[in-house]
């Protein structure tokens, strides 16, 4: 992104989030299903809540430029710890729930007996950018540890976030995909073909971060105290 458009995405959330005095949370993609269920049902008790959604690298760095975020719901607990060096005060921060990877195809692929199978047969394999997003860095590193990147690199396909590399398998823009579990299980146009093992695996933590409690605090306990919705959403539960 470039500086221009991170100051002009920073105008525009800060014009919508304070108009109304509603809480804004900025949320990864791939929380996008629970934190918008969440947002909704705070609203509807007169708890008024609002949602941005990018990639956690993207959404960090505008926090950091200084837009108005009062929660930050992030797939890499880094990026919160790269806030704090960034002089962005933390009143709160708790895990809300862990990940897996798959690998995904088409509704109509056909059935495949590892995560080096699945990728195989693809010529064009989506991943969100493991340059800066946490999906795809998580995917790198796995694919790294199961001795198949080198051979795969070529083939990747990045995407801006991990919600946008399913969408690439859904349009048939790639042929697969590695992403999370719960965003496999978000998409009626895509199947599983593998589970990446969770041996090579690096732990997938999601965290929220509570950055302005005179308006986020209430959506931030509605977010950590959602496990059954983050489980039926198809993420892993926290762990203490």
């Amino acid at each position: 992104m470039t500086r221009a458009a991170l100051g002009l995405a920073v105008a525009l959330l800060g014009g919508c989030a304070r108009d109304d005095g509603a809480a804004l949370v900025f949320a990864a993609a791939s929380t996008v299903d629970v934190v918008r269920h969440v947002t909704e049902a705070e609203t509807a008790a007169g708890r008024p809540a609002s949602v941005s959604v990018a990639a956690s690298s993207v959404l960090a760095r505008q926090i950091a430029q200084g837009a108005p975020a009062d929660v930050f719901v992030t797939a890499d607990p880094d990026w919160i710890d790269w806030l704090v060096t960034q002089g962005v005060a933390l009143i709160d921060r708790r895990e809300v729930a862990r990940g897996r990877l798959v690998v995904v195809g088409p509704a109509d692929a056909p059935s495949t007996r590892s995560v080096a199978d699945a990728l195989a047969m693809a010529e064009r394999i989506a991943l969100a950018d493991p340059s800066h997003v946490p999906a795809g860095a998580y995917a790198e590193t796995s694919l790294r540890r199961l001795g198949v990147w080198d051979e795969v690199a070529p083939r990747v396909v990045a995407a801006g976030d991990v919600r946008a590399a399913v969408a690439a398998v859904e349009t048939g823009t790639a042929d697969c995909a590695v992403v999370y579990a719960s965003d496999a299980q978000a998409s009626s146009r895509v199947r599983v073909l593998a589970e990446v093992p969770e041996a090579v695996t690096p732990p997938i933590r999601y965290e929220a971060a509570l950055l302005d409690p005179s308006r986020g605090r209430a959506v931030f306990d509605a977010i950590v105290g959602a496990g059954d919705v983050w489980r039926e959403a198809g993420f892993d539960p926290a762990r203490p």
